[in-house]
């Protein structure tokens, strides 16, 4: 606790680096030395001109700026009908008059509407921008499949898990509030969102000291739209498809701002009732025979989700603001599955298996943040927050298994029975502390409290003579409590004017507890670790840049991972947790080069105990196949990603992503020691065409080479997506037409090969189909609404370990 009082320290030290705040304020008048009203005054750093904060002028040409740190500064004015007028640089350590401002006519303007469309991909130091909202082919989609489709990304969603350029462990971020819940959930709420309520993604794969050092890969933010007008306003997208079953994806947002008080809020209802098609099959050694399974299953599910936000924020004063945001969701998927196995002995069949199976999964979360923020000055602030979240998840299943024998005639049946009911209970507490002490010098610090409560119980049944009997071996009750204490600080440090380094320091400590009702503790840990943080920036040129970072981070086992559950495929072959799995811990080093929108990246992750989801373990006294997250010994990834945005004519723009990751994993199967390695080649290319001023086209495809999860290998995938935009007249919206994986080509093909260990498996998962989209969306309400307050509540890094 001696680290976690010193970080607290760090916060008490940045206090006294705040810098006294002084005022600049003059006049603007025009030749014949009259005062001109409703001028814009903006007040921009000499340095590079970046903008520090801005005012208007009074009917009489008077204007005022308040707070400002100590500095070398510049005035620029604007007003239509006048030339924009630059003020001498001049140095700021006292309150300042300036000047009387002298703005001469120009030319008399028509009104004039620029309208900006940002490319689709954006590469900035620490981080690449997908702006979805200008994708046609998203709209109608899933911010799920909307990842699928992003540069370095991978989704599996055999085992409900997300990695970046080779690397799992990924935090999800909504607004820069992380998420709190394992990536099985993420990956399901990912699937209820809808893409058209989203306006970029941010893949943040070198994360600084201020966010939890949570997540091996980085972090995925994703920015919900929001609107910068006053009064009311907001938009709604309605939307429907088919692909091998119906899909609808629809919502709204508004936004409505009255002098002190902001209310704001979306509403989403996604339905997907697409098949999926599942193959699996394992071979292995027995007495000297060769024995083997195969399974097909044939899934037809319907995933339902409502998800909600409301919020309000109200203006204590010109300098505090007050805040509570409500959200929740309401996940209800359930699925009617028919699987057909059959088993072999030496290629001959030795029994037939029909199995029937419904499943529910319903997933419930409420969600409440207080946020206080106080404003000493535009460049430092202090932020409190305080969270509750809860979260109920519950998951029956029932088996009706039909035995054949080897000529296919009837034996018997038999009906078994699964469920997991998993409340969690979760408060957060976090201060934040930010200030610019001077030009070259911002220093942020800030605490953080968790504490998580969990119960998890687990029933496995069979049906004997009418009478349901509980499978002691998977039937268990688990309770877990834990706590993280963390303390961080950072300085960002403008060396010269070409040149900036930032470094961090963050110290967690966790206290975590986990007992079943049956073995009694099996987790207690209690440790400390610190996590340092440094990038640094050097500018060659206005269009060329270099930036160096290095980052330590944890990946800690989700709460689903650890508590003991079962999910069946058959009855000998099942998905169940695993409560030995340890933390692991990274440490990544990444050199980038970006010139104009051209970038290039190199990066080494070096990770230890690294955990891998859906690993294949056979048990040799039961005969059955356990899948579960395992850790291996050692995880080395190596990735380069390069972007090439390229006009092709005025009319035609391509952005082109192409990753190479070169990956090695230390692993043990049956205490053996197993080392695997390869190379994976993926790349996206998007092509926009701009056909008239109101219709548009989008055509983008992704490939991905082989690649390794854990000790299974995949092999290659790709998808080609396609679509078309019509802006309709008179404000009237947009209607986009769009087709995803157009080439029916999206699976995954894998499995493991171990002949030393007595193992080989084949999997074959198809999630997605050819999915025919057609979506309105429209504006409503006042375009001169102040923007919703986008902040941040404290309880980001839990929602992600939640299930």
């Amino acid at each position: 606790m001696k680290q976690f009082l010193f970080g607290c320290f760090l916060i008490i030290s940045a206090f006294g680096l705040a810098q006294s705040q002084f005022t600049i304020s003059g006049d603007v008048k025009d030749t014949n030395q009259q005062g001109i009203a409703f001028v814009n005054v903006l007040l921009v750093k000499a340095q590079d001109s970046s903008l520090v904060k801005g005012t208007i002028s009074n009917e009489n040409g008077f204007y005022s700026i308040n707070s400002v740190s100590a500095g070398t500064y510049k005035i620029i004015s604007s007003f239509v009908g006048y030339q924009t007028h630059y003020s001498k640089t001049f140095t700021l350590n006292q309150n300042y008059k300036l000047e009387t401002i002298i703005m001469g006519e120009g030319e008399l303007l028509d009104e004039v509407v620029v309208e900006a469309k940002k490319p689709l991909y954006q590469q900035k130091t620490d981080r690449m921008v997908i702006n979805v909202e200008n994708s046609i082919v998203s709209s109608g989609s899933t911010a799920l499949e909307v990842l699928e489709r992003s540069p370095g990304v991978n989704i599996n969603r055999q085992s409900n898990s997300i990695s970046i350029s080779g690397k799992s462990g990924v935090v999800l971020m909504i607004n820069g509030k992380i998420s709190y819940m394992p990536e099985s959930a993420v990956v399901q709420m990912l699937q209820g969102m809808s893409a058209d309520n989203i306006e970029s993604i941010e893949l943040i794969t070198s994360p600084p000291a201020n966010f939890d050092a949570e997540g091996n890969a980085g972090y995925i933010n994703i920015v919900l739209k929001k609107r910068s007008d006053l009064g009311l306003n907001g938009s709604y997208t309605l939307s429907g498809g088919y692909g091998n079953g119906l899909t609808t994806n629809n919502n709204l947002n508004f936004n409505y701002r009255k002098e002190k008080i902001n209310i704001f809020g979306s509403y989403g209802f996604v339905l997907d009732e697409r098949n999926n098609t599942f193959k699996t099959s394992r071979e292995y050694m027995e007495g000297g025979n060769a024995l083997a399974t195969f399974t097909e299953t044939n899934r037809d599910p319907r995933d339902r989700t409502h998800n909600f936000r409301l919020g309000l924020d109200f203006d204590i004063s010109e300098k505090t603001i007050m805040g509570v945001l409500l959200n929740g969701f309401n996940n209800k998927w359930t699925m009617d599955a028919y699987n057909y196995r059959f088993d072999t002995e030496n290629g001959m069949p030795t029994s037939f298996l029909d199995i029937y199976n419904f499943e529910l999964h319903d997933k419930k979360h409420i969600g409440l943040n207080y946020n206080l923020k106080h404003n000493f000055s535009e460049d430092s602030y202090l932020s409190f927050n305080v969270d509750y979240l809860y979260y109920k998840f519950n998951n029956p299943t029932d088996y009706e298994n039909i035995y054949y024998d080897e000529n296919n005639n009837f034996l018997r049946t038999e009906y078994l029975r699964s469920g997991k009911i998993t409340p969690l209970a979760t408060w957060v507490g976090s201060l934040d502390y930010s200030t610019t002490v001077n030009d070259d010098l911002k220093v942020e610090t800030g605490v953080k409290a968790v504490k998580s409560n969990f119960e998890n119980y687990v029933n496995v049944d069979n049906l004997e003579n009418n009478v349901w009997v509980e499978d002691p071996s998977l039937t268990n009750t688990s309770f877990l409590d834990e706590k993280i204490y963390a303390a961080y600080g950072s300085a960002d440090y403008t060396l010269t004017e070409k040149t900036s380094v930032k470094l961090g320091l963050r110290y967690e400590h966790t206290i975590s507890k986990l007992d079943t009702d049956k073995q009694g503790t099996v987790v207690d840990r209690n440790y400390g670790i610190w996590f340092p943080s440094a990038y640094f920036n050097h500018k060659l040129n206005d269009t060329l840049s270099l930036n160096l970072s290095y980052s330590k981070r944890i990946t800690r086992p989700t709460f689903n991972d650890l508590a003991p559950f079962v999910l069946f495929f058959d009855p000998n072959t099942f998905i169940s947790g695993n409560a030995s799995l340890q933390p692991a811990i990274s440490n990544a080093y990444k050199f980038s080069v970006n010139y104009k929108s051209y970038f290039l990246s190199f990066e080494y992750t070096n990770q230890d105990s690294t955990i891998a989801q859906f690993q294949e373990k056979l048990d040799p006294s039961t005969g059955r196949l356990i899948f579960e997250a395992a850790n291996l010994d050692y995880t080395k990834t190596f990735s380069i990603i390069l972007g090439l945005p390229v006009k092709i004519t005025s009319w035609w723009r391509t952005q082109n992503n192409i990753n190479l990751v070169k990956q090695t994993v230390r692993t043990f199967y049956n205490e053996e020691p197993l080392k695997l390695s390869i190379g994976n080649f993926s790349a996206n290319s998007s092509h926009s065409f701009k056909i008239s001023e109101s219709f548009s086209a989008e055509l983008s495809g992704l490939y991905n080479g082989p690649s390794i999860f854990g000790s299974a290998r995949y092999q290659s995938y790709y998808a080609l997506n396609f679509g078309v935009q019509k802006k309709l007249k008179d404000n009237w919206g947009n209607l986009k037409f769009g087709i995803n994986d157009l080439l029916e080509s999206f699976e995954f093909n894998g499995g493991t090969d171990l002949p030393d260990q007595n193992i080989k498996t084949s999997n074959t998962f198809d999630f997605s189909n050819r999915t025919f989209l057609l979506t309105y969306s429209r504006n409503f309400g006042n375009t001169k609404v102040k923007a919703a307050r986008d902040r941040e509540t404290g309880s980001e890094e839990e929602r992600r370990r939640v299930n």
